[in-house]
């Protein structure tokens, strides 16, 4: 929502190109246009006067004049940062405040473009792990969202004279400041409110449900998101919640990014995979709150089931060079272990005879020499990449403080290509195998989800899927070999689609959601002071 109320800029998924263009519209339904030239647009937010709407794409934030002289109106760029950053928000005194995730707190940089600067830092003692979703109030204070290990999200609030200030309230996704005294913000699928005085940073009273059913999201960094917008003004924009929030559909996608659905139903899916042969899709299941089940697909007919993997919470599917077994992650005895499943259905048994005190997936086999890239998981070091060859030990390949995982190997077994955040956000790294140099960075400016095949390496970045191709043991140039809105790895651990083994295709997942109308709801603030007194 604008500053007044009065208009409406939102991104939408194009049914003409598949990709995401912005617009902008008046609440009186006078005036709606498409901003030229904008691609790709994630969580756009207004400047304090309206004129300018900044916006993330293409590992930048950029801004586009909406008010004013309109006729050299062109995106401008601002600064380095992620695509999926947890939003961002632009002060009075023309500075954004942004959240990158990665682990690296809130930044700052000049509205006019310049570098960005640390503005706050987590807090390792009280075990956070993001903060984002700021929200700057006239006054320069700024609300944002913080996570932490083991809790729900809470809110918080940072001023230049008083540090942070942390508020008793459990939030998912962003929460934004109404003149009429109130903070708005969702939990648990609800719009809620509850009366914050701006002086003293303090809220009063009990938090007061207003509205139900508003559309929510996991990710970022387990921060969430929620659909909603509401001005100062006290105009309010929402999107309904629905069934197929979390669903999303199994579909082929060409390099024109031209997609088509496979015939199996809308489903919680994660971490599609082919077999090395082509002809078995395996593909997470989540089929409730606290379980997942991994199911194998007939890559012809992809409602045909040919097993099913339950019991506990089932994951990380890593199909063997034989394309009849494949290995997977699972608590179904209590600790995680990773287990080798038989197409054929014999009872999966546990890869290693060792108990260990960590948890483990599998993530990618080579058959020569036959070995498994995996990634364990540490209360201590957070996420490490191991390399495991048969018959030999478990060996690291990263095991540092940062967060490494998503492990990939190379073909031919000699390299292994994996994410980590060691500079501050999620890049992607190669490492020679044997090599004790070190590894490649192989991305400056962000790069998730790596998928090796044959001679290339693919990532993603944003919506972005580039494709780096290795010659005589170097990395070409990236370039980018599609652009489209598909469903991501909520935690960036594992890839969420997959290289048909032709290279013809690319299994990727993409929302079930079904078109549907932005609700507005005009002197929003009137009801929202009967409902929820202000604080005195």
């Amino acid at each position: 929502m604008s500053p007044d109320g009065r208009q409406l800029v939102y991104s939408a998924e194009s049914a003409a190109d598949q990709r995401l263009h912005l617009y902008l519209d008046s609440i009186d339904g006078t005036t709606k246009r498409e901003l030229a030239g904008v691609l790709g647009a994630h969580n756009p937010f207004f400047s304090p006067g309206g004129e300018w709407v900044a916006y993330f794409s293409r590992g930048a934030i950029w801004k586009y004049r909406v008010r004013g002289a309109l006729d050299d109106a062109v995106p401008q760029r601002i600064a380095d940062a992620p695509s999926d950053a947890a939003g961002g928000t632009w002060t009075s005194d023309e500075r954004i405040i942004f959240a990158p995730l990665g682990g690296h707190g809130l930044v700052s940089v000049p509205a006019a473009g310049g570098s960005p600067m640390d503005l706050t830092s987590l807090s390792q003692r009280e075990g956070e792990l993001e903060h984002g979703w700021p929200h700057a109030l006239r006054s320069g204070v700024v609300v944002f969202t913080v996570t932490q290990r083991g809790r729900d999200p809470h809110l918080e609030v940072l001023s230049s004279s008083r540090g942070r200030q942390r508020l008793t309230v459990p939030a998912i996704g962003q929460a934004q400041f109404v003149s009429s005294g109130h903070l708005v913000y969702s939990f648990l699928g609800n719009l809620l409110a509850v009366a914050f005085d701006p002086d003293s940073l303090r809220t009063s009273g009990a938090p007061v449900v207003v509205a139900k059913g508003l559309q929510t999201q996991a990710g970022f960094g387990n921060l969430g998101r929620s659909g909603f917008s509401v001005s100062p003004t006290g105009t309010l924009a929402m999107l309904p919640s629905s069934v197929e929030d979390a669903r999303s559909r199994l579909v082929r996608v060409d390099r024109a990014g031209r997609y088509s659905a496979l015939p199996a139903s809308a489903e919680v899916y994660q971490s599609p995979r082919i077999s090395p042969d082509g002809r078995r899709l395996a593909v997470v299941v989540r089929p409730g709150v606290m379980t997942r089940d991994i199911r194998v697909l007939d890559a012809d007919r992809a409602d045909r089931v040919l097993l099913t993997l339950q019991g506990g919470d089932n994951q990380s599917p890593a199909w063997m060079p034989d394309s009849r077994r494949l290995t997977f992650g699972s608590n179904r005895d209590g600790v995680q272990k990773i287990y080798v499943a038989s197409v054929g259905g014999a009872d999966p048994k546990p890869l290693f005879s060792i108990d260990v005190s960590v948890s483990r997936n599998p993530a990618s086999w080579t058959r020569i020499p036959p070995q498994l890239a995996l990634y364990e998981i540490s209360a201590v070091r957070r996420r490490d990449v191991m390399i495991y060859r048969v018959g030999e030990s478990v060996l690291p390949v990263a095991a540092t403080p940062a967060n490494e995982r998503s492990p990939v190997l190379s073909p031919d077994g000699q390299r292994i290509a994996y994410v980590s955040d060691e500079t501050g956000r999620d890049e992607i790294f190669v490492k020679r195998l044997g090599d004790e140099s070190g590894a490649l960075q192989l991305t400056t400016t962000g790069g998730i989800e790596p998928v090796w095949m044959r001679d290339a390496l693919y990532y993603r970045r944003g919506d972005n899927l580039l494709q780096v191709i290795w010659k005589g043991g170097k990395p070409t140039d990236a370039r980018e070999v599609l652009e489209g809105v598909f469903e991501r790895d909520p935690g960036a651990n594992l890839a969420a689609y997959d290289v048909d083994p032709s290279g013809r295709f690319f299994l990727m997942l993409k929302s079930a959601l079904a078109p549907r109308q932005i609700r507005i709801a005009t002197n929003w603030g009137t009801e929202l002071v009967r409902l929820v007194p202000a604080a005195r």
